[in-house]
């Protein structure tokens, strides 16, 4: 429509017609639409997280059919007018990844000083923090969870890869080997089979899990953080180029955390 209307003028200003000025509006027309697509292109980004509900839902290799953190992505996406999309991968692959520059970035995730050797970070836009989920029959009365030395009797299990304060596992380990497994609803299993007494886990997961697997009469989530409290941030990845949309991203962030946004979006994690 609006090759139409440039055309249209043109033939009005300069009195072009015939061949000529419909090859010029054919050159015009294909000029637009290349410069249509490049466009397009340069809005569009692509993050990857783990299956790791309710931060993202969907199954491995696969777009994440929901979760809090896509939703957010999602609604700082219209804001910015990005077309996003989300890959599920394993956690591993994921950084991977992103350090390649076959992803533009991460959904929210810790930053440490080795992320930020290939990735750019937003303004934290969550808090995060890990915890012990707990087989309640085998702990009695109060347990003070920040007690390490008085727990390392019990059996502890963690995800693999995952590695959530090495004092922490130092004291278990010098005990027991600790249990790892694949993910959390398998550590749960455990759990229950009696293989082991607590695991790690994230806050928001626990309580997510216990929730919808329908065992919070038999296990527990401790509201106590192992380590130091976190804050999660978007990861841009530099080797794709993505790490431009930094300032964008944190203009957004700002507006919806003064709006209290933000602090919604975290309640809703336990839910």
């Amino acid at each position: 429509m609006r090759v139409h209307l440039v055309c249209k003028a043109l033939q009005q200003v300069g009195g072009i017609g015939g061949r000529g000025m419909a090859y010029k509006c054919v050159l015009l027309s294909v000029f637009m639409l290349i410069a249509g697509f490049s466009h397009a292109e340069s809005r569009k980004l692509t993050l990857c997280y783990d299956k790791y509900p309710p931060y993202a839902i969907g199954e491995f290799g696969e777009a994440a059919s929901g979760g809090i953190k896509v939703k957010l992505l999602q609604d700082i996406g219209k804001q910015l007018d990005i077309l996003v999309a989300v890959k599920i991968l394993p956690w591993k692959r994921c950084l991977s990844a992103a350090k390649d520059g076959l992803v533009d970035g991460i959904l929210p995730l810790y930053k440490t000083p080795e992320r930020e050797q290939f990735m750019a970070f937003s303004l934290p836009v969550m808090r995060q923090y890990n915890c012990f989920l707990y087989k309640k029959s085998a702990f009695r009365g109060r347990v003070d969870w920040t007690d390490y030395q008085a727990l390392k009797d019990h059996h502890l299990g963690m995800e693999i890869g995952s590695v959530v304060d090495k004092d922490m596992e130092a004291i278990f380990e010098s005990a027991h080997p600790i249990e790892r497994a694949a993910d959390s609803i398998t550590l749960m299993k455990m759990m229950d089979s009696g293989r082991i007494d607590l695991a790690t886990i994230d806050s928001n997961v626990g309580k997510y899990l216990v929730n919808q697997q329908g065992v919070a009469d038999t296990i527990g989530v401790s509201d106590v953080p192992i380590g130091k409290l976190s804050y999660a941030a978007f990861g841009f990845s530099r080797a794709s180029g993505a790490d431009k949309w930094v300032a964008e991203f944190n203009k957004v962030i700002e507006k919806m955390r003064k709006a209290g946004l933000l602090e919604k979006l975290e309640a809703q994690t336990s839910k």
